[in-house]
C-alpha cells in the first residue's frame, strides 16, 4: 500500500492531474446545461438576431427569387420591435 500513497503523492504535485481530477463534475455541470438549453429551445431552430433591437426574434417571412443569377430576396420579421429586415443571398 506504500506505494500507491507515493504514487498518488507524486501525481497531486502535477498540475494537469489536479484539473484532470475536476473534470467529472465540469461534465456533469455542462450536460445539465445543455440539457436546459434544449428544453428551452423546444425542438426549435433559434431565432436569428434583429439588427435595430438586438432581439433573437427574427424569423424568415417571406422569400422571392429577385433576377435570373441566383439572388433571393428574404424578408426576416423580428417579433420583439417589428422591423422588416430585406436581404439578398446568392443561391447555393
Amino acid at each position: 500500500m506504500g506505494f500507491l500513497e507515493d504514487v498518488v503523492k507524486v501525481l497531486d504535485r502535477i498540475p494537469v492531474w489536479k484539473r484532470l481530477q475536476g473534470v467529472p463534475a465540469e461534465v456533469d455541470d455542462l450536460k445539465a446545461r445543455v440539457a436546459a438549453l434544449e428544453e428551452k429551445l423546444g425542438g426549435k431552430w433559434p431565432g436569428d438576431v434583429c439588427r435595430y433591437c438586438g432581439a433573437r426574434a427574427v424569423r424568415l417571412s417571406d422569400s422571392t427569387r429577385a433576377n435570373d443569377k441566383g439572388i433571393i430576396r428574404e424578408t426576416w420579421h423580428c417579433t420583439d420591435c417589428d422591423a422588416d429586415d430585406m436581404r439578398s443571398v446568392k443561391a447555393k
